[in-house]
Parts: C-alpha cells; structure tokens; sequence
C-alpha cells in the first residue's frame, strides 16, 4: 500500500483504529448515517463501492463458489444501464 502524508495519513490511521471503526459504525448505525449512506448508495460511485465491497464480504464467507458466483452475477446484471 501506498505511503499516505498529513491529512490522508491521519484519516487512514484513524479509520485503520478501533476507536475509528467503532466510529464508523456507530455513524452508520444512527439515522443520520444510514440516510447518508441510502443517499450515497443511490449514486453510481456508491453502486460500485457497495459492489465492491459485496465482493470482498463473498470472498470471506464460506459459500459454495457457484452462489458466490451467482450473487455476483446478479449484481453484475442489476448494475447494466437500461437501454
């Protein structure tokens, strides 16, 4: 990984911590942050970031790989412009 300076360095450590990420969660546990984070999901930086991180969630469970396979092929569909 990259060397990140000031500012950058400091968010990522802090977001790297225990205390950031109970932070974060507890952000994103309240209504403010979950209608943050509906309103992000909605965009399409946000639909990517989720199918990002849907990816990495599918690669720690212990599923079959051919739900995994499926799950992300229906995301992969559901994410296609409407012609």
């Amino acid at each position: 990984m990259a060397r990140l300076d000031g500012m950058a360095g400091m968010i990522a450590g802090y977001v790297a911590s225990p205390k950031g990420q109970e932070a974060i969660r507890n952000y994103l546990s309240s209504p403010e942050g979950k209608k943050t984070l509906a309103a992000y999901l909605e965009t399409p930086e946000g639909k990517e970031t989720a199918r990002l991180i849907l990816t990495r969630a599918l690669e720690g469970l212990t599923l079959p790989a051919e739900i995994k396979e499926k799950v992300l092929a229906a995301v992969e569909e559901k994410m296609k412009p409407v012609s």
